[in-house]
Parts: structure tokens; sequence; C-alpha cells
């Protein structure tokens, strides 16, 4: 059979895989659906073919017949089929053995796969020409190599009927899959219970509430309990951030407590720089990896999920938990029109890669500034900064809110009395942490309260 003029072997493509689904499915609508699941009309290497596809699945989606005869009026005049034979050519795909025989699930992933190796491809041309452009940054270059060899995401569509998704779930029961948990915060952990794979939770709170304090505290819990942990860290260094967990860590002993701003100066006696070394020498040994960067595409941190989840498996471990601080100050791969719409895309793209590579993702977020102007500074979920795809990915939202951060910007000047009723509501509520679960997809929302130590950056 005839088929239009296309791309050469080295462009990577099957178009008679191509004219075989068309064909397949102008003869049986009820394929279009299952079909429409796998592929786009982007993902054929034949303009032509794309649009046959797009036509027949608006067709379908409208109720209308998706026949030869029927797909033929939108093609009327078409330069691309009239040099195929016009009308004829759709009449002769519906009549192709491999269009009768083929299993449409197979064509339809060879057909994605191959659209994603052509676009890998392309992609890496581009980077590799950039590596030739002295006015582009290796960051730049990196991060177009980076997004051209990131699988998409809507690629991995699992389709099983009923009886299928019984028998995975009481597969699941009996391999009793544990999830995440702290141990170090135990009202976290009653509250939020067991961070399940897959899972994607939020940790938000303005400035000031503790999210780094708290992440730290979360990450060296889990980690000490044998969940692998990756912290991905886009605002803070890598030795600051061990700086806190070690202080953090100092705390739970009560005679050998070492404030994070000593550890910061520096300049430790001889008592002081043993605790820390012997503090150091535990952090070292659990499953924990730190990465500080100033900026990341997301692309990159699936990239750097992947490595690291080898990494670990390689030393024994399983990479449980990924921890982002934070969200916000990941960027997409590619520009978007407005902070909201890039905000909603990393969003989207971090639940798809807890679902890919089978973690948890924490990631911490900010919140805007109408909290500050209630009343009542309790979060919202409405406060989410720059998007409301957050809200809606996220399968678990936590908000931090301290009183005190809050109070002591009140503190009464001139009035005796007014300062008494100050202190005395200041001492109730002095070190009180808010753990707000306003979100959670399987469970029921709470609140819960702990302790924040300040000095020692340690949450409790």
């Amino acid at each position: 059979m005839q088929t239009p003029a296309g791309p050469t072997p080295s462009a990577i493509a099957n178009i008679e895989a191509e004219a075989a689904l068309i064909g397949a499915m102008m003869m049986d609508p009820l394929l279009i659906d299952r079909i429409a699941d796998l592929v786009k009309p982007e993902d054929f290497s034949i303009d032509l073919h794309g649009r046959l596809f797009e036509t027949i699945v608006g067709q379908a989606a409208l109720g209308r017949g998706t026949s030869p005869v029927a797909i033929k009026s939108h093609f009327d005049g078409d330069p691309h089929l009239e040099q195929l034979g016009g009308p004829a050519y759709l009449a002769r795909l519906t009549g192709d053995p491999m269009a009768m025989l083929a299993d449409v699930r197979d064509l339809s992933r060879q057909i994605a796969d191959l659209s994603d190796r052509r676009r890998m491809r392309s992609g890496l041309l581009d980077a590799v020409e950039a590596c030739a452009d002295l006015g582009t940054s290796l960051p730049e270059i990196s991060t177009l190599a980076d997004a051209a060899v990131t699988a998409r995401a809507e690629s991995n569509v699992v389709e099983a009927d009923a009886a299928e998704c019984v028998d995975a779930w009481l597969a699941e029961l009996d391999a009793d899959v544990s999830g995440v948990s702290c141990r170090v915060i135990p009202n976290v952990d009653d509250l939020l219970g067991q961070l399940r794979p897959k899972s994607l939770t939020i940790v938000a709170g303005r400035p000031g509430m503790g999210k780094t304090a708290f992440a730290c505290t979360y990450a060296r819990g889990a980690a000490s309990h044998g969940h692998g942990t990756l912290f991905v860290s886009l605002e803070m260094s890598k030795e600051d951030l061990i700086g806190r967990m070690i202080s953090d860590s100092l705390f739970d002993h009560e005679n050998c407590r070492i404030p994070y701003s000593v550890l910061q100066r520096g300049r430790l006696n001889n008592w002081e720089r043993e605790r820390v070394a012997e503090a150091g020498t535990l952090l070292s040994r659990i499953p924990l990896t730190v990465v500080d960067t100033g900026t990341l595409p997301v692309g990159r941190l699936d990239m750097l999920v992947r490595r690291h989840k080898r990494r670990m498996a390689a030393r024994g471990h399983r990479l449980d938990l990924v921890i982002v601080d934070y969200l916000q100050l990941l960027h997409p791969d590619t520009k978007q029109k407005s902070a909201y719409e890039a905000t909603s895309e990393v969003s989207k793209r971090l639940k798809a890669i807890a679902k890919d590579q089978d973690v948890t993702i924490m990631a911490l977020a900010q919140l805007s500034r109408s909290v500050e102007q209630r009343q009542d500074k309790r979060p919202q979920l409405s406060d989410l900064r720059d998007s409301g795809q957050i809200e809606q990915d996220a399968d678990a939202v936590l908000f931090l809110m301290r009183e005190e951060y809050y109070l002591a910007q009140t503190e009464p000047q001139n009035d005796a009395d007014a300062h008494s009723r100050w202190e005395d509501r200041m001492e109730r509520i002095r070190g009180v942490i808010e753990f707000i679960l306003a979100k959670r997809r399987n469970g029921t929302t709470g609140i819960a309260r702990g302790r924040f130590f300040a000095p020692y950056q340690a949450v409790r």
C-alpha cells in the first residue's frame, strides 16, 4: 500500500504502523478512546497522519461517524491527501491487513515511543549546537540536555479491569508496603499518618514559621529509621542544612545541646567539637543525601531522583522520600506565560515524578501575603501562592503556624497593663508550633501541636 513520503529510517519512525493504527480506528470506533489515551496527534511522524488521528478522535467525541466516508469531507482539497489518491487512500487504510490484525495497544505504544525518541534526539542535537555557541552558559546547555531526555509523564498510562485492580490491591496488602514516617515529631506522624509511595505532600507556611527546620527534622528522622531520603535545597547550602541537622540531633541529648548559632559562628571549643563530630558520624551513617543548587528545572529534578534512586539501590537502600525546599524555586523546562502557569506545571510534574519513581515527595511551599492581612493568621488552602493547582495535585497539605511569631510584632510600648497581658500570652504560646492538616486525600484533616526550639532548629 502506498504511504506518504516521510522521514528516512534515521529519523526514527514507523509509517506503516501509523497507517495501520489510523485504519484500525476508522474500522472500529470502540478502539478510539483506548488509543487516544496512549497517543497524541503530534506523536505521528507524518503530518497527514496526525491530522487524520485528531479528526477521528474529534468525530468520535461528538458521537459522529469515523469511517472513511465520514472523514473524507474534512480533507477535501487537502494537497497531502490528494498526492496519495484522495479519499481512496482512506479506504486503503481500512483494507490494510495490518490494520485488521494489529494489536492496537502495541502499535500505540510503539508510535508514542518513537515520538519520544525523535523528541529526545532533536533536543540533544539542540544541546550539541548550544555547546558550540560560546554565548550559551553551561547550566543552560545542561538544562537543554536534561529536558531532552526526560520522558513525558503522560506516557505512563496504566489500564486494568476491576479484577486486575483487586489483585494488585491484595498484592500490595500482602507485601505490607510501609510508608514514610519521621518518629522524631510524633504528633505529625499521628496527624499525617505514613506518607505512602507515589504521594505528594505540601508543607506550607509564611516565612519564619519553621518550614526548613521542620523539613530537616523530618528528613533526619525518616533516614535514621531506614528510609532513603534525598533533600533537594534550592535556598540553602548543604553546609547550612547539615549544621541545622547536627544541632537538631544534639538537642535529643540534654547534656550535649549546642545552639545552631554557635555552629554558625565556628571556633568551637574541644568539648563542642567532640559532640559535633559524634553527631556528624551518626548522620554520615544514615541513607541521607543532600543536593543544593541555586536553580533547578523540574526535568532536572526528575533526573536527580532517578540517579539517586540507582545510587541508593547500589548501597542496599531504597529511595523512599524526596524533600524539595522549596516548590516556587523550581521552574518548568519550558518558559511559561505567567508565574501561575509555571507553578501549575511544576506542581503537576512533582506529582508525576512521585508516581513514576514510586517515591513520596514532600515539597515546601510559600504562602501568599494575604495571610498577613487577616486578623486570624491561620493559613487556608486559598493562601497557597501562585497556583490552585498545588492544592489539586497534593495528596496532603500541611500548614505550619507559630502564633508567637506574629504576637512578638505587637509588643505594647507605653502601657504597663497591656504589656503584662502581652507577656502572659507570650509565655503561654512560646515555642508552640501548630500543624494544620488542611487536606488529606485518603483520611481526615485536623490540627496538632508541637514545639519549635528555634535556637537548635529542632521541631518536636
